[in-house]
Protein backbone atom coordinates (compact mmCIF):
# COMPACT_ATOMS: atom_id res chain seq x y z
CA UNK A 1 0.00 0.00 0.00
CA UNK A 2 0.94 3.88 -0.11
CA UNK A 3 0.85 4.06 3.40
CA UNK A 4 3.96 1.38 4.03
CA UNK A 5 5.85 2.66 1.31
CA UNK A 6 5.60 5.84 2.95
CA UNK A 7 7.05 4.34 5.98
CA UNK A 8 10.10 2.38 3.84
CA UNK A 9 12.83 4.91 2.23
CA UNK A 10 15.74 4.56 0.04
CA UNK A 11 17.64 7.18 0.32
CA UNK A 12 19.71 8.87 -2.96
CA UNK A 13 22.31 11.71 -2.45
CA UNK A 14 22.03 13.20 -6.25
CA UNK A 15 25.10 15.51 -6.44
CA UNK A 16 24.69 15.93 -10.40
CA UNK A 17 27.50 13.31 -11.75
CA UNK A 18 27.46 10.37 -14.05
CA UNK A 19 27.42 8.53 -10.83
CA UNK A 20 24.84 10.25 -8.98
CA UNK A 21 22.63 9.17 -12.20
CA UNK A 22 23.82 5.55 -11.35
CA UNK A 23 22.82 5.52 -8.19
CA UNK A 24 19.13 7.02 -8.84
CA UNK A 25 18.85 4.42 -11.82
CA UNK A 26 20.15 1.87 -9.11
CA UNK A 27 17.71 2.85 -6.09
CA UNK A 28 15.02 3.66 -8.06
CA UNK A 29 15.03 -0.14 -8.86
CA UNK A 30 15.53 -1.05 -5.76
CA UNK A 31 12.50 0.70 -4.06
CA UNK A 32 10.94 -0.75 -7.08
CA UNK A 33 11.45 -4.18 -5.64
CA UNK A 34 11.54 -3.75 -1.65
CA UNK A 35 7.57 -1.22 -2.39
CA UNK A 36 9.85 1.71 -1.00
CA UNK A 37 9.85 5.53 -1.38
CA UNK A 38 12.49 6.85 -3.40
CA UNK A 39 13.98 9.86 -1.15
CA UNK A 40 16.38 11.48 -3.74
CA UNK A 41 18.56 14.16 -2.09
CA UNK A 42 20.69 17.31 -3.23
CA UNK A 43 22.71 18.64 -0.41
CA UNK A 44 23.73 22.32 -1.41
CA UNK A 45 25.91 25.17 0.13
CA UNK A 46 25.79 29.17 -0.66
CA UNK A 47 28.33 30.04 -2.77
CA UNK A 48 29.23 33.11 0.07
CA UNK A 49 29.86 30.50 2.37
CA UNK A 50 33.79 30.73 3.28
CA UNK A 51 33.84 34.10 2.59
CA UNK A 52 35.26 37.09 4.56
CA UNK A 53 32.07 38.83 6.40
CA UNK A 54 32.74 42.20 4.76
CA UNK A 55 33.21 40.67 1.35
CA UNK A 56 30.35 41.27 -1.19
CA UNK A 57 27.74 38.02 -1.56
CA UNK A 58 26.26 37.14 -4.73
CA UNK A 59 22.85 39.47 -6.11
CA UNK A 60 19.66 37.68 -5.42
CA UNK A 61 20.66 35.77 -2.36
CA UNK A 62 20.61 32.47 -2.33
CA UNK A 63 17.12 32.05 -4.17
CA UNK A 64 19.01 31.62 -7.24
CA UNK A 65 21.42 29.27 -5.95
CA UNK A 66 18.70 27.01 -4.16
CA UNK A 67 16.94 27.35 -7.11
CA UNK A 68 19.58 25.76 -9.64
CA UNK A 69 20.28 23.33 -7.08
CA UNK A 70 16.59 21.91 -7.16
CA UNK A 71 16.75 22.37 -10.81
CA UNK A 72 19.19 19.59 -10.93
CA UNK A 73 18.11 17.28 -8.79
CA UNK A 74 15.22 17.29 -11.06
CA UNK A 75 17.54 16.56 -13.93
CA UNK A 76 19.40 14.08 -12.58
CA UNK A 77 16.46 12.25 -10.95
CA UNK A 78 14.19 12.53 -14.38
CA UNK A 79 17.54 11.02 -16.03
CA UNK A 80 17.91 8.22 -13.55
CA UNK A 81 14.19 6.98 -13.60
CA UNK A 82 14.48 7.21 -17.49
CA UNK A 83 17.09 4.58 -17.22
CA UNK A 84 15.14 2.48 -14.79
CA UNK A 85 12.13 1.86 -16.43
CA UNK A 86 12.97 -0.05 -19.88
CA UNK A 87 15.09 -2.56 -17.95
CA UNK A 88 12.39 -3.56 -15.45
CA UNK A 89 11.14 -6.75 -16.08
CA UNK A 90 9.98 -7.60 -12.81
CA UNK A 91 8.80 -5.21 -10.55
CA UNK A 92 7.15 -2.09 -12.25
CA UNK A 93 7.96 1.36 -9.88
CA UNK A 94 5.39 2.09 -7.73
CA UNK A 95 2.37 4.97 -8.75
CA UNK A 96 4.06 7.10 -5.75
CA UNK A 97 6.42 9.68 -7.71
CA UNK A 98 9.83 9.98 -5.78
CA UNK A 99 10.07 12.16 -2.64
CA UNK A 100 12.88 14.69 -3.84
CA UNK A 101 14.75 17.03 -1.09
CA UNK A 102 16.77 20.04 -1.48
CA UNK A 103 18.90 20.77 2.08
CA UNK A 104 21.05 23.57 2.81
CA UNK A 105 24.56 22.29 4.01
CA UNK A 106 27.45 19.77 4.18
CA UNK A 107 26.28 17.25 1.62
CA UNK A 108 27.42 14.21 4.40
CA UNK A 109 26.18 16.02 7.20
CA UNK A 110 22.56 16.62 4.67
CA UNK A 111 23.05 12.80 4.07
CA UNK A 112 23.46 11.18 7.30
CA UNK A 113 20.46 13.20 8.50
CA UNK A 114 17.92 12.22 5.55
CA UNK A 115 19.07 8.62 5.69
CA UNK A 116 18.16 8.02 9.37
CA UNK A 117 15.70 5.59 9.41
CA UNK A 118 15.58 4.81 6.21
CA UNK A 119 16.64 1.54 4.55
CA UNK A 120 19.27 1.98 2.98
CA UNK A 121 21.52 5.26 1.47
CA UNK A 122 22.53 4.77 -2.04
CA UNK A 123 25.51 6.89 -3.49
CA UNK A 124 27.52 7.49 -7.09
CA UNK A 125 30.42 5.96 -6.89
CA UNK A 126 33.52 7.49 -8.93
CA UNK A 127 33.82 5.79 -12.15
CA UNK A 128 36.99 3.51 -11.93
CA UNK A 129 39.38 2.57 -13.88
CA UNK A 130 42.31 -0.77 -13.06
CA UNK A 131 45.03 -0.18 -10.94
CA UNK A 132 48.36 -1.81 -12.72
CA UNK A 133 47.50 -4.95 -11.12
CA UNK A 134 44.30 -5.17 -13.36
CA UNK A 135 42.24 -4.92 -9.89
CA UNK A 136 39.39 -2.43 -9.92
CA UNK A 137 40.60 0.76 -8.02
CA UNK A 138 37.98 1.48 -5.13
CA UNK A 139 38.73 5.38 -4.69
CA UNK A 140 36.02 7.09 -3.01
CA UNK A 141 35.14 10.63 -2.50
CA UNK A 142 35.08 12.26 1.05
CA UNK A 143 31.15 12.14 1.45
CA UNK A 144 31.19 8.81 0.35
CA UNK A 145 33.29 8.01 3.42
CA UNK A 146 31.52 9.70 5.54
CA UNK A 147 28.37 8.28 5.15
CA UNK A 148 29.95 5.14 5.12
CA UNK A 149 31.83 5.78 8.28
CA UNK A 150 28.53 7.17 10.13
CA UNK A 151 25.69 6.30 8.76
CA UNK A 152 22.65 4.35 10.85
CA UNK A 153 21.63 2.01 7.70
CA UNK A 154 23.37 -0.10 4.76
CA UNK A 155 25.14 2.54 2.59
CA UNK A 156 25.73 1.18 -1.22
CA UNK A 157 28.05 3.06 -3.98
CA UNK A 158 27.40 2.33 -7.21
CA UNK A 159 29.02 3.56 -10.51
CA UNK A 160 28.02 3.92 -14.14
CA UNK A 161 29.81 0.98 -14.88
CA UNK A 162 27.58 -0.86 -12.42
CA UNK A 163 24.69 0.45 -14.38
CA UNK A 164 26.33 -0.71 -18.21
CA UNK A 165 26.69 -4.06 -16.62
CA UNK A 166 23.13 -5.12 -14.83
CA UNK A 167 21.67 -3.55 -18.48
CA UNK A 168 23.83 -6.16 -20.19
CA UNK A 169 23.09 -9.01 -17.27
CA UNK A 170 19.24 -7.27 -16.28
CA UNK A 171 18.15 -6.27 -13.08
CA UNK A 172 16.09 -9.59 -12.87
CA UNK A 173 19.27 -11.41 -12.14
CA UNK A 174 20.72 -8.91 -9.68
CA UNK A 175 16.95 -9.31 -8.13
CA UNK A 176 17.26 -13.34 -8.02
CA UNK A 177 20.55 -12.83 -5.93
CA UNK A 178 19.20 -10.09 -3.47
CA UNK A 179 16.13 -11.69 -3.27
Amino acid sequence: TAAAAASRRIVVGVAGSAGSAAAVTWAAHEAGLRRAVLHAVHAWEPAARGRAPYAPGPYGGHQDEERAAAALLRTVVQQGLGSVQPLLDGPRLDTVGPLLEVAEGPAAQVLLQCAAGAELLVLGGIPFAPDTAGRPAADLGPVARACLRSASCPVVTVSPQHIRRLARTGFRRLAGVLG
